[in-house]
């Protein structure tokens, strides 16, 4: 269980873990945020995350994800952890989220940021990820 607490107003989904186990050597960590216009576009877009996320557990190289979102800004993403950068963007490439990411292309803000960690230190990635999560996402400010 992680300790870590993030700005009034957000909220953090439980760890979902991919099909590998925890390694115990360097890991890859990629935060997503996206910016909607409405709440329903934001409904939607957390509706297509969620979706996403019931791939996760046969998704090759995923170790795991939070799923993360401010309602009352219309912002949301995800903490997405990998075996390897190589790894992560075999799932960007992956068709069903290209497909996503087009349909959305235009109309939201999308600001990214990713890293190698040492070793998967849970408090430490999601300490990293609110420097994310708790600023105001760029397309807002």
């Amino acid at each position: 269980m992680h300790t870590i607490t993030f700005s009034e107003g957000t909220i953090l989904m439980p760890w979902k873990p991919g099909p590998l186990p925890r390694p115990e050597g360097p890991v890859f960590v990629s935060v997503t945020d996206f910016l909607a216009r409405s709440q329903e576009d934001w409904l939607e877009i957390y509706r297509a995350g969620d979706e996403l996320a019931t791939a996760w557990p046969i998704m090759q190289g995923a170790v795991g994800l939070w799923l993360w979102g401010k309602p009352g800004e219309l912002r949301g993403g995800s903490v997405s952890v990998w075996e390897s950068e190589r790894d992560m963007r075999r799932f960007v490439r992956w068709p069903k989220h290209t497909e996503i990411v087009r349909a959305w292309r235009g109309r939201v803000g999308i600001g990214v940021a990713s890293w190698q960690a040492e070793t998967f230190d849970a408090d430490a990635i999601l300490t990293r990820a609110g420097d994310t999560i708790d600023r105001p996402h760029g397309h807002a400010a």
